[in-house]
């Protein structure tokens, strides 16, 4: 099935499906500056007109140089003789009118490994730091914080602390209560977080006047592990509080005998949740809010440690486990997630796909899990790129079908999936019938 910008066969999808590529690592954004790769998390907005979708995108990059043009910047501090640039991550803003790609703009520089995050309510993207590095002992700012990006206006650049010092994967936002909740990607011990904001307003800037952290506990079951549960496994949970959401991690280690700053081990928010008798996951990775429940992946939970996925439900504070891969035939390390209009799981799927003497049997998939369980692919990642992508000199030529999906998510009228390939760095936009 060709690409309706390029006319390459980038992806298999069903009968019904048809897909245009747009945002390639190193097209040229606002002023000149060329797109970042490693393209991840993402979200999609309403924009002004009704045909209009304004997208919010992560990068998952670390010392590879900010950004530039007109992006607020974070941390400007780059190691001494280091030609890199300082802390790449970041996110761009995409302009899409009627299917069809308008401009793009970068929006926020500085920051590092910007893995995933989460829409708010009112028009922005939290996007999430999946690092812990103390730099401010050497010069620079410390990472592994969240961040509020508005679709409208610039971002602040200034990090959200109280929602803790960790290897943040994503968030989801309950617009009942404004609750913000976090999953962690610390294999093999991550927790399950929520943030509770001293300011609910519906607005940017109303996370930054902090509020409290607390970390999910199974009732009558003290540090509960959740790692190798199965479908239908079900739990009555109540919060355990994380005083010091800034406290260093279980170590930190130092790089070429300077001062001891990279994070390693448990998180301090886990560490704390941990001693009140917070539950076990593996490495908690995307999270969506839809219709009153958290949806939540554990990228190798089970038994087969091939991915789970599991639905908090906050009026019952109970925790079930809705789906767990019996195999990586069926799901391979399943990461970022959405709901489509109708409730349907879409799942971007990291895993390596396999092979055999060399040649690939599969790419990494988009999957869809129904009400049911069922599990449906609903695309294939086809990027053999061995011969280049014409017009497109920043794409080195090679095979990419083992690269993973990344920021799944549908636009506002649920009839465009709008989904990154995370290497090279491409975003699509796939319409079909989804409903």
């Amino acid at each position: 099935m060709p690409d309706a910008t390029t006319g390459l066969p980038l992806l298999k999808l069903p009968e019904g499906f048809s897909y245009r590529s747009f945002g390639w690592t190193g097209d040229l954004m606002e002023g000149g500056v060329p797109t970042p790769d490693r393209h991840d998390g993402m979200a999609a907005f309403a924009g002004s007109n009704p045909d209009e979708v304004f997208l919010i995108r992560n990068h998952e990059r670390a010392m590879t140089g900010l950004i530039g043009g007109d992006a607020t910047v974070y941390d400007n501090w780059s190691p001494p003789d280091d030609a890199s640039g300082g802390f790449g991550g970041g996110v761009t803003g995409v302009r899409v009118a009627g299917g069809v790609y308008q401009d793009s703009r970068p929006l926020l520089s500085g920051t590092s490994i910007n893995c995933a995050g989460g829409p708010t309510p009112w028009g922005s993207w939290l996007t999430c730091e999946e690092i812990v590095l103390r730099a401010s002992r050497i010069g620079g700012k410390d990472h592994g914080y969240v961040f509020e990006v508005p679709m409208k206006g610039r971002a602040s650049g200034r990090p959200i602390i109280d929602m803790g010092l960790f290897r943040h994967e994503a968030t989801a936002n309950d617009p009942g209560t404004g609750i913000v909740y976090l999953t962690e990607d610390n294999g093999p011990n991550s927790g399950f977080f929520r943030f509770l904001p001293k300011d609910p307003s519906p607005r940017v800037g109303a996370l930054e006047a902090g509020g409290e952290l607390q970390m999910l506990r199974v009732k009558e079951q003290a540090n509960a592990d959740l790692t190798e549960i199965e479908t239908g496994d079900s739990f009555d949970t109540e919060w355990v509080p994380v005083a010091e959401p800034d406290h260093d991690p279980e170590k930190l280690s130092a790089r070429g005998g300077g001062p001891a700053i990279i994070g390693g081990g448990k998180s301090g928010p886990y560490l704390q949740g941990e001693a009140g008798g917070g539950a076990r996951f593996h490495r908690g990775e995307g999270c969506w809010y839809f219709d009153g429940v958290i949806y939540w992946v554990d990228t190798t939970g089970g038994a087969a440690e091939a991915g789970s996925v599991w639905a908090y439900d906050p009026a019952a504070e109970r925790l079930a486990a809705i789906y767990v891969s019996p195999s990586t035939d069926e799901a391979d390390a399943p990461d970022n997630i959405t709901l489509s209009p109708t409730g349907t799981i879409i799942l971007c799927e990291d895993g390596a796909g396999e092979s055999l003497l060399g040649f690939q049997l599969r790419g990494t998939r988009l999957l869809s899990v129904d009400r049911d369980g069922r599990v449906r692919v609903m695309g294939e990642n086809n990027m053999d790129l061995e011969d280049g992508v014409p017009g497109r000199p920043a794409i080195d030529a090679g095979d990419y079908r083992d690269s993973e999906w990344a920021g799944a998510t549908f636009s506002p009228d649920g009839k465009t999936l709008f989904v990154n390939i995370q290497t090279p760095g491409v975003t699509f936009a796939i319409t079909g019938p989804w409903a």
